[in-house]
């Protein structure tokens, strides 16, 4: 263990030459990388593997993946998907298995210590003395302002990690960190440079209407009576059915409750006593008549500032198991007392609800008839007609209101496209596209695809132009291609080595 209290000089080496294998090779977009080495989270939940299970899960080269990192991983990529589905609530064991939680942990990893070789490969040597100052910045291991040399001993005891590895894991961390420095370190000529931002700066303001084929179809206009011919048909009334039962499913109306509340947040244990002696207060004051008034006055929520604590109608599962327990327990005109949640304390106000209700087939045949005898119709006199009513209205000073509601249109207004990169990362427009807008002073323009029509009004872009293009992203695509290529190659001379003697979760 080295000692954290002495001054010890960093030796930094020179960076080796790269393999010219893994300057030449190439791929794909790498869009998840898994960036730096594996940094250890203290107070972690158990671990995954039963007592008696060996100290690591596996190697790659001469680096093990210790079951400490393998634990660590597996609760990071938990935390993500708990967060992303499930509003916070803890995983199950069916759902660690569903998102393949375990084998992305390894997977993780193995790539973890790949790009660490790769970094002792390229002579990313780290001294004692950066390990030392990283330790020392550390907020946990501080009390106060100050390295704090116990309550590091403590941590690292706690976590049953001897100060040797956590020593060893922050110089391989530090080593990752400078190695993703160098290859973010992407060379751009000053030629290349001064061409991107020449394209870059090349703008035009635009509005972008797009014709969806599916939503169009949807104006034409079919009577009663052609519903009725189509329906006299065995087969078409066959059809319609078959339609509604594989609909069905979404057709059914759900329990539905229609309510309002007001949310005191709580967001720290001592606050709990406190917001909830506030929520009683206010759930006596509160009645039908001035709930929405109180609710703009004393919610945290910041929508329900506006809209009086209005969550409009919702069925079960939409929100947090407490809350939707009480709401569904309610009767219309009834407010709850205060329901604590995750979130904090709230008041319900239920104002409505809707009784669940199976769908039946009289009751949708006609729409889904009408639905049917729309695409049997041939769209391209609909289509051409459409296009040449829109693009005359767009070539005029007329508002386009008129168009968008009669076909559909989706819009966007006021839209800076730039010869580079179009409009940006919606990549709404291709480069062909690009090409043709800017080709010219012709005004609007019109590109059909596959199920829509892309329409596009342009005009001068008269805003100020003196920010050069952001190199960043690119040169972090570019960074995150060599990368991928090297660990493709890496990958075929060390392979991940399962320990025998492991027993991961099933």
């Amino acid at each position: 263990m080295m000692a954290l209290g002495d001054n010890g000089a960093s030796t930094i080496h020179g960076v080796k030459k790269m393999s010219t294998s893994f300057q030449k090779k190439s791929s794909q977009i790498f869009l998840t990388v898994f960036i730096g080495i594996i940094v250890v989270s203290f107070m972690l939940s158990g671990p995954f593997m039963g007592s008696g299970s060996p100290d690591s899960i596996g190697q790659v080269g001469k680096h093990t993946i210790k079951v400490r990192e393998f634990n660590g991983e597996v609760q990071r990529q938990s935390q993500f998907y708990s967060q992303f589905f499930k509003g916070g609530q803890p995983l199950t064991s069916n759902e660690l298995k569903q998102y393949k939680v375990y084998d992305s942990a390894v997977k993780n990893l193995v790539f973890a210590k790949l790009r660490l070789i790769l970094a002792e490969d390229a002579g990313m040597v780290i001294g004692d003395s950066e390990i030392k100052n990283d330790i020392k910045q550390a907020s946990y291991f501080k009390t106060g302002e100050n390295f704090d040399f116990n309550k590091y001993k403590q941590l690292l005891s706690y976590n049953k990690i001897t100060p040797e590895d956590f020593e060893k894991d922050t110089e391989q961390r530090l080593r990752g960190v400078k190695f993703q420095g160098l290859i973010n370190s992407v060379p751009f000529s000053n030629d290349l440079t001064k061409m991107l931002n020449l394209l870059y700066k090349d703008k035009k303001n635009a509005e972008i209407l797009t014709l969806n084929v599916n939503e169009l179809r949807k104006t034409i206009k079919i009577s009663s009576k052609e519903v009725k011919a189509f329906l006299a048909k065995e087969n078409n009334k066959k059809k319609v059915e078959s339609i509604f039962n594989q609909r069905k499913a979404t057709l059914n109306q759900k329990e539905e409750v229609k309510a309002r509340h007001i949310l005191l947040k709580v967001t720290d244990a001592k606050e709990q006593a406190k917001m909830l002696k506030e929520a009683q207060a206010i759930r006596k004051k509160v009645t039908r008549k001035n709930f929405s008034r109180l609710a703009k006055k004393h919610t945290h929520e910041a929508a329900g500032k506006k809209t009086g604590g209005d969550l409009g109608w919702f069925s079960k599962g939409k929100m947090v198991p407490e809350f939707e327990k009480t709401a569904f327990s309610l009767k219309p005109g009834e407010i709850s007392q205060p329901v604590k949640t995750s979130f904090g304390y709230h008041i319900i106000y239920v104002e409505g609800k809707k009784a669940a209700k199976e769908a039946k087939l009289a009751d949708h045949e006609s729409k889904l008839a009408k639905e049917l005898v729309q695409k049997e119709r041939d769209m391209k006199t609909l289509i051409a007609n459409a296009k040449k009513e829109i693009t005359s209205v767009l070539s005029s000073k007329k508002k386009f209101d008129s168009v968008t509601k009669k076909y559909r249109l989706s819009v966007q207004e006021s839209v800076v496209i730039n010869k580079l990169e179009g409009v940006g990362s919606s990549m709404t427009l291709s480069q062909d596209q690009l090409k043709e807008i800017f080709s010219g002073s012709k005004k609007v323009f019109s590109f059909d695809e596959e199920l829509k029509v892309v329409f596009v009004k342009t005009s001068e872009f008269k805003g100020k132009n003196n920010i050069d293009f952001d190199l960043k992203p690119i040169k972090n695509i570019i960074s995150q291609q060599n990368v991928k290529s090297m660990l493709d190659i890496l990958s075929k001379d060390y392979q991940y080595k399962q320990n025998k003697f492991a027993r991961l979760p099933q």
